[in-house]
């Protein structure tokens, strides 16, 4: 999922951002503290899923006109907004033209945020979905990128192991890996690991953020610690503006 923040706190800019890569659920995360560059970058082509506007700028309801310039340059784009001023804005957001999604008040509620990405998920074109598609006894499964921990051989049988299941089909791994992302790296000869997934490294295993472990061969260290590295750095590079 494609998210930009649009908020003049540069501090909550930065802890929106945070709870959002623990989440998972984001792609990409651009944040604007100007609401010029935001459409600027709109002009220049870039397309958004989501959108959180803070309400409160210079101007009284600045954020819901931008909401409402917004649907007219992309009106699929879905927008939450954040207010600090929840008594002053609530009766006036039904008013502007907008793809409006969600509401939250600040600080946000990491719950109530996971539950809004998932309604904005749901949403979201199944075409717009990245997904790894194996069959399992002759019939397709799709399987999207974002909800897969790891994927594991063992016995010509590949296992593809989500926060909530594990679907098995038979396959080879390196066919796997030709077909997934540059976020997903091969730790292992058994093991290819989603790198958004991973908590930390250690000597010789990778600690999982739902708790999990798995292995890190000793010739493929160097180069998955590298591999995350630069994932992470371009994770970075990619939220602030």
């Amino acid at each position: 999922m494609e998210i930009a923040i649009c908020d003049d706190n540069k501090l909550f800019l930065n802890e929106l951002s945070e709870q959002l890569v623990e989440l998972q659920t984001a792609d990409s995360i651009l944040t604007f503290s100007n609401l010029d560059a935001f459409f600027s970058s709109l002009e220049e082509g870039k397309r958004y899923d989501l959108v959180f506007m803070d309400i409160e700028w210079s101007k009284d309801v600045a954020g819901m006109d931008a909401a409402s310039e917004l649907y007219k340059l992309s009106p699929a784009t879905k927008v939450i907004y954040v207010t600090g001023r929840v008594d002053r804005y609530s009766q006036h957001i039904f008013l502007h033209r907008a793809n409006m999604s969600g509401y939250l008040t600040k600080p946000v509620d990491t719950e109530l945020l996971r539950a809004n990405l998932q309604k904005v998920s749901a949403d979201l074109p199944l075409g717009d979905q990245p997904s790894l598609v194996l069959r399992q006894k002759g019939t397709p499964v799709s399987i999207p990128l974002r909800e897969i921990c790891f994927v594991e051989s063992s016995a010509h049988t590949i296992s593809v192991h989500t926060e909530d299941d594990i679907i098995t089909t038979y396959e080879r791994l390196e066919n796997i890996a030709r077909v997934l992302p540059v976020e997903f790296c091969q730790c292992h000869k058994s093991y290819i690991v989603n790198m958004s997934r991973i908590r930390r490294f250690q000597a010789s295993e990778i600690l999982l953020k739902n708790g999990e472990r798995i292995p890190v061969s000793r010739s493929k260290y160097s180069e998955t610690k590298e591999a995350y590295f630069a994932y992470i750095g371009q994770k970075f590079r990619k939220k602030g503006i």
